[in-house]
This record gives structure tokens, C-alpha cells and sequence, in this order.
């Protein structure tokens, strides 16, 4: 209930577009909002999060889309596309949204765990483990444990003792590791 009503709230925020009439009398839309692109990206990206979350791919998809369209330097709408790609078994869509998403920013630590959950589920845990160290040692990560729960499901077929030592690491930061749980995925939280 509680999603409902914030996506209807970023919808309602997002939507206010007016009709004008030109000069030769033609109607056009015009938006309303004079929020800068970024902010208007950001609030498509998360509309889009939240649609991941209730499993509505295409609805999410569309508006990654969108954000792209407003703004197509904007790393987390991209991230997220490769979230929707990863989901729907797209891993070459996933692969590519991923690696524009850490292009533009390198230094994100959510769109880091989520691009090393990706290779290590699509068979590159060693590329992935590496993804995910990036992620937990950031220190402006506030889920560590998050990317450290994740290294451990990655290491656990080929290193059985590498993977107890991040599941330690990761309990120890207050994060219960579920080897067979889908993942810890990192989705826009809306300030």
C-alpha cells in the first residue's frame, strides 16, 4: 500500500505538463516543472525502482527509458536498467546498461554490488568478487554487509572458505547470509 502511494505521489509530480498553443495555433505540451534534468531523472529512476520491486519490468523499463531520455548521462537510471535486463534474462542488455552505469559513475558502490552480483551469477564470480570488494570498501557505503553477503553466495561453489570469511564479515555488520536467497540487490532509495 505504502509503494502504491509513493508511486502515485512521484507520478502525480512528474506528470504536471501544460498545453499551450503556439504561434501558428498548433497545441503543444510543454512541461511544467522547471526542475533541473537530473532531478527529473532521478525521480523516473526511482518510479522505475519501485515498479522492479513489485515485479512490473515493463513499467520500470519505460520509465528508465524516460530518464534516459531527460537525461542519458544519468548512472543510476542505468543501473537500474541493468537490474530489469539481469531479471529478465538479458544478460547482454544487462551487461551493457551495467558497464555505462560504471563508466559515468565509478565510484557508486550500489551500482558496483549490483554489476558484481550480475557477473557472478552469469558465471564470473572472479570479476564479480572484484565488483563487490569495490562496493564494500567504499566508505560512503551504508550497506556494506549488503555487497559482503553477496561475495560470500559468489564464493561459495569455488572457495568454500573465502565465502564462511565474507558471511562472517557480512553478520558481523548485521546481514543474515542465505546462500539460496535470490540475491541483495541495490535499488535508488528516494531521499
Amino acid at each position: 500500500m505504502m509503494r502504491s502511494a509513493t508511486i502515485l505521489a512521484l507520478t502525480v509530480l512528474i506528470a504536471g505538463c501544460t498545453t499551450t498553443t503556439n504561434l501558428a495555433g498548433v497545441p503543444e505540451q510543454r512541461p511544467a516543472s522547471k526542475a533541473p534534468p537530473e532531478n527529473r531523472a532521478r525521480v523516473h529512476t526511482e518510479l522505475a525502482a519501485l515498479y522492479y520491486q513489485q515485479g512490473s519490468f515493463r513499467t520500470a523499463l519505460s520509465e528508465t527509458d524516460t530518464a534516459l531520455r531527460i537525461d542519458p548521462v544519468y548512472a543510476p537510471a542505468y543501473g537500474v536498467r541493468g537490474l530489469i535486463a539481469m531479471q529478465l534474462g538479458e544478460n547482454t542488455q544487462a551487461a551493457e546498461s551495467f558497464l555505462q552505469a560504471v563508466a559515468l559513475a565509478p565510484n557508486d558502490p550500489d551500482i558496483r554490488n549490483n554489476y558484481g552480483l550480475f557477473l557472478c551469477q552469469t558465471g564470473e564470480p572472479t570479476a564479480g568478487l572484484k565488483q563487490l570488494e569495490l562496493a564494500w570498501k567504499n566508505p560512503l557505503y551504508d550497506t556494506p554487509g549488503r555487497a559482503l553477503a553477496n561475495a560470500s553466495r559468489c564464493a561459495a561453489s569455488s572457495d568454500p572458505a573465502l565465502a564462511a570469511s565474507y558471511r562472517a564479515r557480512a553478520e558481523q555488520l548485521g546481514v543474515t547470509v542465505n546462500p539460496a536467497a535470490p540475491s541483495g540487490i541495490s535499488v535508488p532509495k528516494t531521499p
